[in-house]
């Protein structure tokens, strides 16, 4: 099908977990009848698939990871209002595009939109990190970042080099929210909201531009402005927090937002609530009230999913396991 015969829409999907394994061509067949996604995938030649998909499908943001021991190749059955980042750990990918290939390796990460897109060719023996993110996401995020006017979001150059520290954090980011997804599987988390904004924020910050114009200043925080944003977290510590609630709270943007929180609390905004989360779970581990509540009910309820890596942080924290804050305190 060539590109100018493609409708223009975004993706009507509700969130879901994918976890797929295709092996035969029924598989496959299966898989393109039933996901919705925007491309079609295909396997050349006449040997069976071999693929294997994890993560988490949204219309905002899509994150998911792909191997394969053959090659495949997916082609757009429309021209969807997302781009897509993808992060080649092994193996490579081409982009077959009206504007010229574009080639992904783990030297090289590629962002390509739909328009004009006419294939995407992966090598065998691959593994990719990738996410979609919806365009009124990623302009709602632009705005928020910068206090500026929506539809202003700079132009993205189509390949980063994979050294620069921001691609690498970006990477660290994308990776983390894949194996949360993987681990908590349907289970809520108050942390995802954060991270999956943090994808947008990141990838906003550290990718190259192409003809990008200068940043927009967002106003000064002040310090009572810091003051509303550090209310509005303590008063929400049980809730899903966002770095755009916060600062739509605070009056500022999100730009203002860190850099006032590095410049007078000497870290991050996302640190601070990790901080504030354990300190109000090492409360609850020496509440006498508590103590019908076991360490994972408590580590859960400040919005630590994963066990481990609630312990890991307790520990570096107040210097001993969970578990003996709750002996020394009885």
């Amino acid at each position: 099908m060539a590109p100018s015969s493609l409708d223009q829409r975004a993706i009507p999907l509700t969130p879901k977990h994918l976890s797929v394994r295709i092996a035969s061509r029924q598989q496959l067949d299966a898989f393109n009848r039933t996901h919705g996604l925007a491309v079609h995938l295909d396997v050349p030649g006449s040997a069976p698939p071999a693929i294997s998909i994890t993560g988490r499908q949204s219309e905002t943001l899509s994150v998911w990871e792909t191997r394969a021991v053959g090659g495949f190749v997916t082609r757009p059955r429309f021209v969807a209002d997302l781009v897509t980042v993808r992060f080649v750990s092994r193996g490579q990918v081409v982009y077959r595009h009206r504007r010229g290939d574009l080639w992904g390796s783990p030297s090289h990460a590629t962002l390509a939109d739909f328009e004009g897109l006419r294939e995407v060719r992966a090598s065998d023996d691959l593994t990719t990190l990738s996410g979609s993110i919806a365009l009124t996401a990623l302009h709602a995020a632009h705005e928020a970042l910068t206090g500026g006017e929506a539809g202003s979001v700079p132009s993205l150059a189509p390949v980063a080099d994979m050294s620069a520290p921001g691609m690498r954090a970006l990477f660290c980011t994308m990776a983390h929210v894949h194996r949360q997804i993987r681990e908590a599987g349907r289970a809520g988390d108050l942390v995802f909201p954060l991270v999956h904004e943090l994808v947008s924020y990141q990838l906003l910050s550290a990718w190259p531009k192409r003809g990008v114009p200068g940043h927009h200043a967002g106003p000064g925080a002040s310090s009572r402005s810091l003051g509303l944003a550090l209310d509005h977290i303590q008063s929400n510590l049980t809730q899903p927090l966002t770095l755009s609630g916060i600062a739509r709270t605070a009056g500022i943007s999100v730009r203002a937002l860190q850099d006032k929180f590095r410049q007078e609390l000497g870290q991050t905004p996302v640190k601070y609530i990790i901080d504030q989360r354990l300190a109000r779970a090492h409360d609850d581990l020496r509440s006498p009230g508590k103590t019908s509540l076991s360490i994972a009910d408590i580590a859960r309820r400040w919005g630590f999913v994963h066990i481990s890596d609630f312990g890991q942080r307790y520990r570096r924290a107040y210097r001993q396991t969970p578990s003996q804050t709750r002996r020394d305190s009885a």
